[in-house]
């Protein structure tokens, strides 16, 4: 595969696997791709959330974003979400109050959720009859799952999705290039002989986006 023809080298390593399962949320079944009224909601800062987002907003749909602070409210703001919810001031009610955002309360219609058991009933109440509801990531899932009968108090399509296909990838590396999307990285990038403090980083969700280890010192993708 090709990356990007902008894009340096760090950018580009972001996009296999959070971008390709974004785009898979965002463009992967048929006759529900996302455009201008679509309205996305999306969980957190990890790297498949803000490039749901920076995917959504260069579609010209509308993105509600749940955070943890103040700091990382401003900051998807500024990637383009238009509204935030700051889901530690309301854990219980956040898929209610990011609902409300949306025009008569009618919910989203496309619902990203990357933590599991612990949101999936708050995802639920949040989608619109008919929307869409994706799984893709457990990374808090520390709670009890929620029953089947609970889903089927909802009007909605499932759906689950880990990563995108080769041909995703290829969609995907020509939308970047067309509409010229640099994807958002974590502020710090380390060096390959500081792996673990990367993983720790990520463990310890201090990062935004996509946590990057660079290997080479070359970062010309002509060299």
């Amino acid at each position: 595969m090709h990356a990007p023809k902008f894009l340096g080298w760090l950018p580009a390593a972001t996009l296999p696997c959070n971008w390709t399962t974004a785009w898979n949320v965002l463009f992967g079944l048929e006759g529900r791709a996302v455009g201008p009224g679509t309205w996305v909601l999306v969980q957190g800062t990890g790297g498949v959330s803000i490039a749901t987002l920076q995917l959504s907003t260069a579609a010209r749909a509308t993105v509600v974003a749940t955070t943890s602070t103040e700091e990382k409210m401003t900051r998807l703001e500024g990637l383009g979400a238009v509204k935030t919810v700051n889901y530690r001031s309301n854990p219980k009610g956040r898929g209610r109050e990011a609902r409300s955002f949306t025009p008569n309360e009618r919910g989203f219609d496309i619902v990203v959720d990357i933590c599991g058991n612990q949101t999936l009933s708050q995802s639920l109440e949040a989608v619109r009859t008919d929307g869409i509801a994706l799984m893709v990531g457990k990374v808090a899932d520390d709670a009890d799952p929620i029953s089947l009968s609970a889903v089927f108090m909802y009007t909605c399509i499932f759906r689950a999705s880990l990563a995108g296909s080769r041909s995703h990838f290829r969609e995907l590396v020509r939308y970047i290039d067309e509409k010229g999307i640099v994807p958002a990285m974590d502020d710090v990038v380390f060096e390959l002989a500081e792996f673990k403090d990367a993983y720790r980083r990520l463990k310890d969700k201090k990062h935004f986006s996509k946590v990057v280890i660079q290997v080479a010192q070359c970062l010309d993708r002509n060299k």
